[in-house]
């Protein structure tokens, strides 16, 4: 073949555990694990920073402990971790797989022993960086540090089509049952019925009246002791009170006290996201339920109109 360079089994490379290898000892270049032949800057190689080490299969004496306690039975499999001498045991957890033990070790006790170097990409390696197979797995052993900030962040819709005006502590018994509609204040109406069809919570000037969503309720994985933050969708009409804000009054269950906050000021008349934070910091965790309602400050020039609202949190 006009490509092949060689054959790969034996190779001159710097060698990233252990920081000073000496010959016939366990060695990882990248996700390789190998066995160093010679002693760093031996054998013709450069001198402090390469050594030549064989990466194909073969059996080793090497020093194996036995880390997870129990013992090592003959083929179980063999992990190295970085250090200084290189550690040969059997837990897997931020190891390299390394080969299968050929002769037993005891309960937590440190033996020399033959040990089968496996290649790899070969039988009973571990799957390469990116990918993750159900045998390498551990149940309930994914963190939310391992997750992006999509999927470590939690997503609960608010309905502004839920909304109910608060009349002091009751809800309102007129035909419409508090619910907003276009003869409430606020009123819930579309911007056009040809043009525009987006729907909107409307608060008209010098309209500071307080609107409370449903329950709501905790997902099971929210957690309860990081910060929330409810978000809400806000234009106006005309930006003349532009130092007004909303007050985004949170209450966690029953008899507890208000965590919630008021947004930014309400400085732009165009469609703007504004944020709440919620202190939910050890307030509980499901199940349990949150109270949300809003509450404009003094607007007695502009309209303010909500479009649409929702809470994110942290997954635990």
């Amino acid at each position: 073949m006009q490509n092949y360079i060689a054959p790969g089994n034996v190779m001159e490379v710097t060698v990233a555990s252990p920081a000073v290898p000496t010959s016939g000892v366990p060695c990882r270049f990248g996700s390789l694990c190998g066995v160093a032949t010679v002693a760093e800057g031996e054998g013709g190689v450069s001198a402090t920073t390469t050594t030549m080490v064989k990466f194909d299969g073969g059996i080793y004496d090497l020093s194996v402990t036995d880390t997870a306690t129990g013992g090592i039975a003959v083929g179980a499999e063999i992990w190295f971790h970085d250090a200084n001498p290189p550690l040969l045991n059997n837990v897997a957890a931020s190891g390299y797989s390394f080969g299968v033990a050929l002769e037993a070790v005891g309960d937590g006790l440190t033996a020399t022993i033959n040990v089968l170097h496996i290649p790899r990409h070969g039988l009973g390696t571990t799957p390469a960086d990116g990918t993750v197979t159900t045998a390498k797995l551990v149940d309930d052993n994914v963190t939310v540090a391992k997750l992006s900030n999509t999927l470590a962040t939690g997503f609960i819709p608010l309905d502004i089509g839920s909304l109910r005006i608060i009349a002091g502590d009751v809800i309102g018994n007129t035909s419409e049952g508090m619910l907003l509609d276009g003869n409430t204040d606020p009123s819930f109406q579309r911007v056009s019925t040809s043009a525009d069809k987006a729907l909107r919570v409307i608060w008209a000037s010098s309209s500071s009246i307080e609107c409370q969503f449903p329950p709501v309720p905790k997902p099971p994985d929210m957690d309860g002791a990081a910060d929330a933050t409810v978000h809400l969708l806000i234009g106006k009409d005309t930006n003349t009170d532009n130092a007004a804000t909303v007050d985004v009054q949170v209450f966690d269950g029953v008899g507890d006290t208000e965590c919630g906050a008021a947004t930014a000021a309400l400085a732009s008349a165009s469609l703007t996201e504004y944020s709440a934070t919620v202190a939910l910091a050890d307030l509980g965790e499901h199940p349990g339920f949150l109270n949300v309602s809003l509450v404009p400050g003094t607007h007695t020039t502009d309209a303010i109109w909500l479009y649409a609202a929702w809470l994110e949190y942290a997954r635990k």
